[in-house]
C-alpha cells in the first residue's frame, strides 16, 4: 500500500425537493369565505335574538312601580356588589326597568326603614321593611352565578311584582353582619306581623267586627317599624 496517496474529500450533496420550495397555493377561497359569512350570521341572528328578548322583558315588565329613592353617603354602609334584581321564582329572568337589572358597585346600608341601597353609575332604591318577604342565601341570582351561599337574597314586594334582589359584601365580616342584621329585622317584623294578626283574631271571637277594636292600627303600625340594625342571630337561626 502506498501510504502517500491522499484520499478524494467527498462533498455532501444536498437535494431540495422542488415542492418544499413551491409555496402551497390556497385554492379554497370561496369555502373560506362563505364559513366566515356563516359564523358572522349566526353571530348577528344571536345577538338580534337578545335584543328581541330584552325588547320583550322591558315591555313584561313596563308596568312595573318605580321604588323609593334612596341616598346617604357609601362610606356609612357597607361596600359590595348589587347583583341584580329578578322576578322572584325566576332568577333568570332580570327586571329591565328602573335599571334593576343593571349589575353595579354598591354600599348597603340598614335604616329603621329598610335597607338602603346606594349604586354607583346606577339608580339608588330604598326596600321598605315593611316590604320584605323572606331573607337567604344562595348563589345567584338575576343570571348571575358566585360560590354557594355566598350571595344575600332579599325577596321582596314592589307594588303587586314579587321580586329577589342579590347583593354581595366586599368583606366576608361585613357579610356576615350584614346577613345577620337583615334575618333579625325580617324575623322582628315578621313576629310583629304575626302577633298583630292573632289581635286581630282575638278581636273577631269577641266582638261583630274590628273596626273598633284598634287590631288594624296595631298592625298597621308594627309593620316596618323594625330597625334593621338589631343585634344578629346566631348561627342556624333561620337561616336557608
Amino acid at each position: 500500500m502506498n501510504l502517500g496517496t491522499v484520499m478524494p474529500t467527498l462533498e455532501p450533496v444536498v437535494v431540495v425537493g422542488e415542492e418544499f420550495t413551491e409555496q402551497a397555493t390556497v385554492s379554497d377561497w370561496p369555502a373560506r369565505l362563505a364559513l366566515v359569512a356563516l359564523v358572522a350570521g349566526l353571530i348577528a341572528l344571536a345577538l338580534w335574538g337578545m335584543r328581541r328578548g330584552w325588547q320583550g322583558r322591558v315591555a313584561r315588565h313596563g308596568s312595573m312601580a318605580e321604588p323609593s329613592a334612596f341616598d346617604a353617603p357609601a362610606s356609612s354602609g357597607v361596600l359590595g356588589l348589587y347583583l341584580g334584581t329578578s322576578i322572584s321564582g325566576d332568577w333568570l329572568d332580570r327586571v329591565a326597568v328602573h335599571e334593576l337589572g343593571v349589575r353595579s358597585r354598591a354600599s348597603f346600608h340598614l335604616v329603621d326603614g329598610g335597607i338602603g341601597i346606594r349604586r354607583d353609575g346606577s339608580r339608588s332604591f330604598l326596600i321598605p321593611a315593611s316590604a320584605v318577604r323572606g331573607v337567604r342565601t344562595d348563589r345567584g341570582v338575576a343570571g348571575t352565578v358566585r360560590g354557594k351561599d355566598s350571595v344575600i337574597v332579599v325577596t321582596w314586594m314592589l307594588a303587586d311584582d314579587v321580586l329577589d334582589t342579590g347583593i354581595r359584601a366586599d368583606d366576608g365580616a361585613d357579610h356576615a353582619a350584614l346577613l345577620d342584621g337583615l334575618m333579625a329585622a325580617h324575623n322582628d317584623t315578621s313576629e310583629h306581623a304575626d302577633d298583630s294578626e292573632q289581635a286581630e283574631g282575638s278581636e273577631n271571637l269577641n266582638s261583630e267586627g274590628v273596626h273598633d277594636s284598634g287590631a288594624h292600627d296595631a298592625f298597621d303600625g308594627m309593620q316596618g317599624d323594625g330597625p334593621f340594625d338589631g343585634p344578629g342571630n346566631g348561627p342556624g337561626d333561620g337561616r336557608e
